[in-house]
């Protein structure tokens, strides 16, 4: 596989780079400075390009229409926005145009790499703070035709707020030290999570509340 890093600054392709190349073994790594850059990309021989992290405030770029045009034109690889800084509405209409998540350039080695292998699992990655941007959590809207059911009515309380930290990559242990509960009560609340949404492993309860605007 190959996955593009797409920012304007060098130091920052080149660490996410070396991350990345540790956490995917022999995927091929491609920098892109702008998004004209990114954009010549396509077509191009070689290994399928399966995931893109893209910076918000890069040359060329213009939020969630850009992210519209990444996703169209990369058919199949997994578009990500990246930013230090990036508001809740930036966040959301990137979403909305097809990326994948939202990484914040503050985040852990061990969360962007919890991020990663969830996002190429076929999840979407957003951390517990950005939901909390538009206040508390964010409330289901109703399903779409053909799509997933609202989670609001389904889910307590405390089921919402751990299916929160479970998108932002946080471990059972992790959820429960956050919550102050015990660890054997985050696993029951997370089978009874994943029966409610019908979800099979973590990852997917974590894409089918995206999809439904839990998260």
């Amino acid at each position: 596989m190959r996955a593009v890093v797409a920012d304007d600054h060098p130091l920052y392709r080149e660490a996410v780079g070396l991350r990345l190349r540790r956490q995917l073994g022999e995927a091929e790594i491609v920098e892109a400075g702008s998004v004209d850059e990114l954009m010549a990309l396509a077509g191009r021989e070689g290994k399928p390009i399966e995931l893109i992290l893209l910076d918000l405030h890069m040359p060329g770029m213009k939020g969630g229409q850009t992210v519209q045009e990444v996703v169209k034109i990369f058919q199949g690889a997994a578009v990500v926005l990246v930013s230090g800084v990036a508001g809740f509405e930036d966040i959301r209409r990137a979403i909305d145009a097809g990326a994948r998540g939202f990484l914040p350039k503050t985040l852990s080695s061990e969360h962007f790499a919890q991020a990663i292998d969830m996002i190429l699992g076929g999840g979407t990655f957003l951390p517990a703070e950005t939901i909390q941007m538009n206040g508390a959590l964010v409330p289901a809207t109703p399903a779409t035709p053909g799509g997933d059911p609202p989670l609001s009515g389904d889910l307590t309380r405390r089921q919402q707020q751990i299916l929160v930290r479970l998108a932002s990559g946080a471990t059972n242990k992790e959820i429960g030290r956050d919550l102050n509960i015990a660890e054997v009560t985050v696993k029951l609340h997370m089978r009874q999570i994943l029966r409610k949404i019908h979800a099979r492993n973590r990852a997917e309860a974590a894409s089918i509340a995206t999809r439904a605007g839990l998260i």
